[in-house]
């Protein structure tokens, strides 16, 4: 199985295309790279003026000449393709273990990766999905945003393997919030006990889950955002999220991944709770 790297020619492609090197050679799995040709405009003026039709397609040849030359100069396998971008790399990301998308830039693609492309292949669930706001060229520590879920779970697992492919440390990290935050432990009646021993419980709870000690820390925290702060001062390189395989489409990523989406400056990985690695 392949992982897919799915580029624009926009300022994000550097960076996709250095991690798609790195983790081909971290993962041991050829790396490829997909780009789409948005074809519906044009096609619409075909239609509408079919004298049109012989220029725009030479045109748009000529596009998919240039953009192959590009793709092949990285030494990378390339593929060009036409249509609608997010159910072209859908499709492409079933015969893939891996997507991959930058977030840096402001193209076409990395439009689409901050809201419609990244969402649509997040909500189908088929494949975990790397989303990079920097490239990434080398990985140490793996954090883990951990619930008692069996998502966070699955993704537990996949950064498990990664880490050994990787010789990289993972560690799981948990939030416990008050009332009305982001992560109220309803694993635990936290009323009436001291914060230290709220955290403790939680710990070994997630500990007891994973089958692993002392690889998750607890800490307090009331909103999302707080989770990447805090695996941003451990010295994460790669940040870890499960979403869940079966639910309704507002809630599958979940109330983390949903804010994480977009502002995450880590690259995130976000796991389907199916997923196996």
């Amino acid at each position: 199985m392949r992982l897919l790297a799915a580029v624009d020619l926009g300022e994000e492609f550097q960076d996709v295309v250095e991690t798609a090197r790195f983790l081909q050679g971290a993962l041991g799995m050829p790396a490829e790279l997909l780009h789409v040709v948005p074809t519906s405009y044009l096609e619409a003026l075909a239609r509408r003026f079919p004298e049109l039709a012989p220029s725009l397609e030479a045109t748009l040849g000529s596009v998919e000449g240039k953009v192959r030359e590009a793709l092949a100069e990285t030494g990378l396998k390339g593929q060009v393709f036409r249509g609608f971008p997010a159910q072209v790399v859908a499709g492409e990301a079933l015969k893939s273990r891996l997507v991959l998308v930058g977030q840096r830039g402001v193209g076409a693609l990395e439009v689409l990766a901050r809201g419609g492309l990244a969402r649509y292949l997040l909500h189908r669930g088929e494949v975990p999905v790397l989303l990079l706001p920097r490239a990434m060229k080398a990985v140490r520590r793996i954090a883990v945003g951990l619930d008692d879920s069996p998502a966070s779970l699955s993704a537990f697992r996949v950064a498990e393997a990664w880490g050994r492919a990787m010789g990289a440390e993972v560690f799981g990290l948990h939030l416990v919030s008050g009332e009305g935050g982001c992560c109220f432990p309803t694993y635990l009646d936290p009323r009436g006990l001291a914060l230290a021993e709220v955290l403790e419980r939680a710990r070994g709870h997630l500990e007891a889950l994973l089958k692993a000690t002392g690889v998750v820390e607890v800490s307090k925290g009331e909103d999302e955002l707080d989770l990447l702060r805090l695996a941003e001062a451990r010295g994460a390189d790669l940040l870890v999220l499960g979403s869940k395989a079966r639910s309704t489409w507002r809630h599958r990523l979940g109330r983390m991944v949903e804010a994480l989406l977009t502002q995450s400056h880590l690259p995130l990985l976000v796991v389907p709770e199916a997923a196996v690695w």
